[in-house]
This record gives C-alpha cells, sequence and structure tokens, in this order.
C-alpha cells in the first residue's frame, strides 16, 4: 500500500497509509492529513488513486505544491517522490518500505525566508553570558525577539487573511452560478454552518407585504421549518441585525442582558451568537444570516466576524440575483399562458401594466364575435375520428390566428365555436372594424383550409364546409371570473349573449353583425340591411345587417 512520510519539525516523521481513495491535505482541522505550518493553505492538496496510481493536485493553494522541486497543478506520483507543501516535506514511498523510514529533511526552498530566530538569540545570549554578561546587551536582544515574534504573528494573520479571500472566491464561484432560490439559500446556510463550525443556523428574507423577516432555510432549529411559526429562532436578534444593518455578535447569549431573557436563548442554552444582515447591491436590505452554538461549544472570534460579513455581502447579491431569476421565469411562464389568448401586442401592454387585468370585473364597452362551424356535428359522421380531430384542432388554430392578427382577445373555444373579444382588457378606437375584419379574414382562411383539406375529406363534404358568424357591440362586465381555484378572463351580460344569438341565425358563409356594430363601421364596410329576426330570449326582433366586404 502507499503510504506518506510526512516530515515535521523536531525530527519527527508520520506515518500515512493512504487508505482512502481521495485524501485532502491542509491546515484546516477536516483535512485527512492535517499540517500545521502557516505555509499550507486550508485545503492545499489532495491525492486520488486512480487504477494503481496515485496523483496529486493543487487545490489553488496560496503558496503551491512542488513535487522533486517543481511546481504542479496536478501530476502522477511515484514512490520515492517528494512533495513540499509550504514549509512542509512528504515522502511519497511503498508500504514495503516502511522499516526504511528517511530522517527527517528540509524543504528545497523556504518560503517566507524564515528562520529560528529563537535558536539564534539563545545562542548569542550564551555568548555574551560566557563573555561579558552586559545587560544592557541581553535586553537589546530581548527586545529583537520581541519584534520578530510580533513579525510572525503578523505574518500569520496575513495568511489568514489571505485565506479567507481565498474561500470567499470559491464560494463565489459556486453560488452565483446557482439561480434556483431554494437550492441557493440551503447551499449558502450549509456553507456558513461548515466554515463557522457552527451548530445551528437559519437564512429569513424580508417580505415587503408583512413588514417582517421569513424564515426560508434553517438547520437544526427542531421539528419542521414552518415561515409562519418561528418561535425556535431568535427574532429579536435578527430583526435588530435587519434593522440596524449591522452585525451582531455575542460570546455568550445566556449571560448578554441584551438577550438573556429571550425564550429561544434560555431553551437552548445559546452560547456564542453571529448575525449578519444581508444587503443587495442597492443597499437594501433583503434579510439575515443567523449562526449560533451552544454554551459549551466554539465561540465565534473576529475572524468569524469579518468572514460571515463579507460572505453576507456575496450572498446577498446572488439572492438577488435568483429573485431576479425567478421573477422573469414567472414572468415567461404568465406571457406563455396569455399568449394562448391573447396577441402578442395586448400581452406587451398587459405584461407592462398588471392592473390591465385586474381581480374581479368592470364595466367596458366591447365588440364579441362568435364563429362556428355549421354542420361540424354531421361532418364528423362521416369521416374517421383521428380525421375530425385533426381539421379541428387546424380550423381553431387558424380562426385564432386571425383573431390575433387584429389585437382581439380568444375567449374560448365552445367544441367547434370560437369566441373572441375585442375591447377588453385592452381596448382600441376600431375594435368593432377589428372585428368585422377578423370575420372577413376568418371566412379567408375557411377557404384555404378546403384547399389543405382535399387529400383528407372527400370533395362533396369540402363543398359544404362553411361558417356562421354573428357580431355585436354593447356593454359588458370584463375580468377574472370564477373561482378562487379556476379563474379566467372572460366577459359576460346581455351583449354576449346578443352574439351568441346572431351566430346561431347566421348562414353558411354569412357575417351577420348588430345595429349597434353597424353604427361604429358603417364608413368602411359594405353591408345590406335585413328583416329584424327574433331571437331566443329578446323580447323585440333585433335590426341586423349582412358584411360583403370592405368599401375602397
Amino acid at each position: 500500500m502507499a503510504t506518506f512520510f510526512v516530515h515535521r519539525a523536531e525530527d519527527d516523521t508520520q506515518v500515512v497509509k493512504l487508505e482512502k481513495p481521495c485524501i485532502t491535505l491542509g491546515r484546516r482541522g477536516d483535512n485527512d492529513i492535517v499540517l500545521e505550518d502557516i505555509y499550507v493553505s486550508r485545503k492545499h492538496a489532495a491525492v486520488e488513486k486512480r487504477g494503481v496510481f496515485y496523483y496529486i493536485r493543487d487545490e489553488h493553494s496560496r503558496y503551491g505544491t512542488f513535487v522533486n522541486g517543481a511546481r504542479v497543478t496536478e501530476t502522477r506520483l511515484d514512490y520515492g517522490d517528494e512533495i513540499q507543501l509550504g514549509n512542509t516535506v512528504v515522502t511519497f514511498v511503498d508500504e514495503n518500505k516502511l522499516d526504511q523510514v528517511p530522517s527527517p529533511r528540509k524543504p528545497a526552498r523556504l518560503i517566507g525566508a524564515k528562520i529560528d530566530v529563537p535558536a539564534k538569540i539563545d545562542s548569542i545570549r550564551k555568548a555574551i553570558r560566557e563573555s561579558t554578561g552586559e545587560d544592557n546587551i541581553l535586553r537589546t536582544l530581548s527586545e529583537i525577539e520581541s519584534h520578530f515574534k510580533q513579525y510572525e504573528e503578523n505574518l500569520a494573520e496575513v495568511e489568514k487573511i489571505k485565506e479567507i479571500a481565498s474561500t470567499l472566491c470559491e464560494v463565489g464561484k459556486i453560488i452565483n452560478f446557482v439561480f434556483d432560490l431554494n437550492v441557493l439559500l440551503n447551499l449558502l446556510m450549509d456553507l456558513a454552518i461548515k466554515i463557522l463550525q457552527a451548530r445551528r443556523g437559519f437564512i429569513m428574507l424580508y417580505d415587503k407585504a408583512s413588514n417582517t423577516l421569513k424564515a426560508k432555510v434553517a438547520r437544526n432549529m427542531g421539528g419542521v421549518l414552518d415561515p409562519e411559526k418561528t418561535h425556535d429562532i431568535s427574532q429579536s436578534i435578527a430583526w435588530q441585525a435587519f434593522k440596524t444593518a449591522k452585525s451582531i455578535n455575542t460570546e455568550d447569549a445566556t449571560k448578554d442582558e441584551r438577550f438573556m431573557t429571550q425564550e429561544s436563548v434560555i431553551s437552548y442554552a445559546i452560547g456564542s451568537v453571529v448575525c449578519v444582515p444581508l444587503i443587495s447591491k442597492e443597499n437594501e436590505r433583503i434579510g439575515v444570516i443567523y449562526l449560533d452554538n451552544p454554551v459549551a461549544q466554539k465561540k465565534f472570534d473576529r475572524d468569524d466576524i469579518d468572514f460571515m460579513s463579507s460572505f453576507s455581502n456575496q450572498a446577498a447579491i446572488a439572492i438577488e440575483n435568483a429573485q431576479l431569476y425567478e421573477k422573469v421565469k414567472e414572468e415567461e411562464r404568465i406571457r406563455e399562458r396569455l399568449q394562448r389568448f391573447f396577441s402578442p401586442g395586448v400581452v406587451s401592454e398587459i405584461m407592462s401594466d398588471k392592473r390591465t387585468v385586474a381581480l374581479g370585473g368592470e364595466d367596458r364597452t366591447a365588440t364579441i364575435l362568435f364563429s362556428d362551424i355549421r354542420g361540424f356535428t354531421s361532418l364528423t359522421e362521416r369521416i374517421p375520428t383521428i380525421t375530425s380531430v385533426e381539421i379541428l384542432n387546424d380550423f381553431l388554430s387558424s380562426m385564432s390566428e386571425e383573431v390575433f392578427a387584429h389585437e382581439g382577445t380568444l375567449d374560448k373555444y365552445i367544441g367547434d365555436c370560437v369566441m373572441a373579444i375585442f375591447g377588453a382588457p385592452v381596448a382600441h378606437p376600431d375594435d368593432a372594424l377589428r372585428a368585422i375584419k377578423t370575420a372577413l379574414g376568418m371566412k379567408k382562411r375557411v377557404e384555404e383550409l378546403r384547399e389543405r383539406w382535399r387529400n383528407k375529406i372527400d370533395a362533396s363534404m369540402l363543398e359544404v364546409f362553411e361558417i356562421g358568424i354573428g357580431i355585436h357591440t354593447g356593454e359588458v362586465i370584463a375580468g377574472n371570473i370564477g373561482s378562487i381555484k379556476r379563474m379566467e378572463y372572460t366577459v359576460v351580460g346581455t351583449a354576449v349573449n346578443l352574439a351568441s344569438r346572431l351566430e346561431n341565425v347566421a348562414k353558411r358563409g354569412q357575417i351577420i353583425i348588430s345595429r349597434s356594430t353597424y353604427a361604429c363601421t358603417k364608413e368602411f364596410i359594405e353591408a345590406k340591411q335585413l328583416p329584424p329576426v327574433e331571437l331566443k330570449n329578446i323580447s323585440r326582433p333585433v335590426e341586423v345587417f349582412e358584411v360583403t366586404g370592405l368599401k375602397t
């Protein structure tokens, strides 16, 4: 079995057998091999077994990974290779040579030109005592030693800052390519808990409608998370961080006068807490990230707070992007649904002004068109079912296209009948004329359909395939009508019933309009007046006109 000899300080060599298919080396405690070297990154390198060979991969470390003196990104290891990570040397050997443990080796290249300052100063002290023993020189050396210690502490601090920046960079690469808000929030929660080694945590987002913070994801909060029931969550800490837009930290909430009386603090013996606000690019507060540990566990230090402040900035941008993405996707879904009933121009107007299709109803003047195939039921009895379905779909699609071409609203299909509205939800000055142009266009499309269907239907049947159209202009109630679970945009009223009745009396190929529609369009259409007709449920005879074309 392959083995690592990890050469540590003071002639200490650690023997590590590579029993796992993949191991990690780094300064952080969750690595398989932990290297206590300030020049080793938190997660410095990984070794992976592929077949019979082992490969080492640098994990974007600050000071690099070297094999036999050469810096590598990834390379195959051979027995006897010397690996340098920071100022630590690791030898890769075969387990059969465990009895030949080499002496601890010094790194081929020292990072940071680090020297053993204490040893050198001790040797100077000894020499001085044996010779002059002058106190002032010893005092000077003590000061030098103090300065060097401070230098090493500062160097370690710089390295820690660089590691935080590196971690944030990696986090940014991950979270900024996740656009599903729920997935993103769970990823952020898990990253925050893992990096800070927290016991519990939650993310709350601000809801403008209710002016409250609502919990979206949580870890170890007890039971199933319910955004409406957050008694186990420290609302006051979260709300304070949100309102002030400042991070809140305490080493022991049970002794902090600000929080010690809170029910959640007492129930869960909450010790260390860090809560940071989520602030968008436009400097708007959008929520908070909260983490805590019980009294007996790890306390969050200044580095943890600094890290979370930077982490929350990235998180806020990612959350905002995900929310925007969801909004765009929702608008796309709405647009797709609207395009089934409205023309593209009407859809654009509706999307730009949501009030156009308000809940409930409103009084409007609209022109209603009904178009129906004459004798379709008897036709379906003489042709195969699959053919009748194909013909009906072809017919309805063609009629709908004509409605949309004149920016009308496709209200519904009633079997082989099409109902269209002109003037709702978006009105035009010439809605009545648009309806008539649509009717004339429908007649022309039926002629085109007959030519297209000659290979599907017998010619004798095609000759009798025709539509009748009824059009009326009047007052209607337009809006989203139905139940909570099933609601659709439509129009209701006497004007709708009258248009339907006119379609019933229209003969094959006829376009019948009421006097109100004729009055709106007489300057633009060719029409002849027909005798008044008796319509079902209409008390008096109705004046009607047959449209024959448009004036040139």
